[in-house]
């Protein structure tokens, strides 16, 4: 019997993210699946709490192919990033709009003792103030 092992690629907030990357490695004939789908998808508050997030697992022969294809998910710093609006290489991670209401949130998520919920990093143009999707 043949005993192939699998390795969690890459771990995704959104069901439409993890799709997008499942097909790009589907694309250059690397199978894989997704775990967590469910959960995720049910209970979003809860990303990366408890191993949740959609995972993209693949077979342990084919990982190193199918890191260098999503290396821009994984590794988002190695990759350079040029602002699509200006043109400008000084892009950054920052909270993205409307920071001080985010700020205030997270103070009060703390202090009320709930999942924190979904917050993500946004690139950040540092000329023209644009959040880059």
């Amino acid at each position: 019997m043949d005993q192939t092992k699998t390795i969690r690629l890459l771990t995704c907030d959104n069901i439409q993210e993890a799709y997008f990357i499942k097909n790009r490695i589907n694309n250059e004939g690397i199978d894989c699946f997704l775990t967590n789908e469910n959960f995720t998808s049910l209970m979003p508050n809860y990303f990366n709490i408890l191993g949740s997030g959609i995972q993209i697992v693949v077979i342990e022969s084919d990982y190193e192919k199918s890191r260098e294809i999503v290396k821009d998910k994984i590794e988002p710093e190695t990759v350079e990033q040029i602002c699509p609006f200006c043109g400008s290489d000084k892009i950054s991670l920052q909270l993205g709009k409307h920071k001080r209401l985010k700020i205030f949130y997270i103070l009060l998520v703390m202090v009320a003792g709930i999942p924190i919920g979904y917050f993500k990093l946004q690139y950040c143009c540092k000329n023209c103030k644009k959040e880059i999707i």
